[in-house]
């Protein structure tokens, strides 16, 4: 009897390290945000705004880009440089002021993995500091203020500190399965003309989703 007992006890602990494992194993593994996999799936770091003034933005009609998959719309003048880059789980569209001052980017990322947590914002802070820091490295990119918006997005305004230019990032997870990461950054020189940022002002404030 004593040698059945010992057995069940064994036994018993046995199953309840099954089910310890089994519970660990059924959570959803998130991005993890800040390893070369995620790095090299990213488009290469965009460059800086040169904050050449020495061209007007001139004047020009307002034309509405919106995103191939609908999941955002805003405004700009048509005379702003367009580009796509694409990737395996990502692409963007980049849109450059005529005097390359200033540059408004979205960024939409699926790896087929779900966000949890605040893994968004990591990531978010990941790109910030990889991308769009001057030295490609955490500790030059300064946020100042973060807030959520209305629309359950999560607005960074920013700085770089050694780079000359400032500027402002809208993130948020679309899809109910958490799929989609939507990342609009605007960013320009220091010394970028007011009428460039009242252009950047008016794509921020038209922005939507079709």
């Amino acid at each position: 009897m004593k040698q059945y007992r010992m057995l069940f006890a064994f036994l018993a602990l046995m199953l309840a390290v099954s089910l310890a494992c089994g519970s660990g194993s059924s959570t959803t593994t998130a991005p993890v945000v800040a390893t070369n996999t995620k790095a090299s799936a990213l488009p290469n770091p965009p460059s800086n705004p040169s904050g050449n003034t020495s061209n007007s933005t001139g004047s020009s009609d307002l034309t509405t880009f919106v995103d191939k998959n609908n999941l955002l719309a805003f405004d700009l003048p048509s005379n702003w440089v367009y580009k796509n880059v694409p990737g395996d789980v990502y692409y963007t569209d980049v849109f450059t002021a005529p005097d390359e001052s200033a540059k408004i980017e979205s960024l939409v990322y699926n790896d087929g993995k779900a966000f949890s947590g605040t893994d968004n914002g990591r990531f978010a802070l990941y790109l910030l500091n990889t991308y769009y820091s001057n030295t490609g490295k955490e500790g030059d990119i300064r946020v100042s203020t973060d807030q959520i918006m209305n629309d359950g997005s999560e607005r960074l305004e920013w700085t770089s500190k050694g780079g000359g230019y400032q500027g402002v990032s809208f993130f948020e997870l679309r899809g109910n399965d958490k799929l989609t990461f939507l990342m609009l950054t605007a960013w320009w020189s220091n010394n970028t003309e007011q009428a460039t940022l009242d252009i950047v002002n008016n794509a921020i404030g038209s922005y939507h989703v079709p």
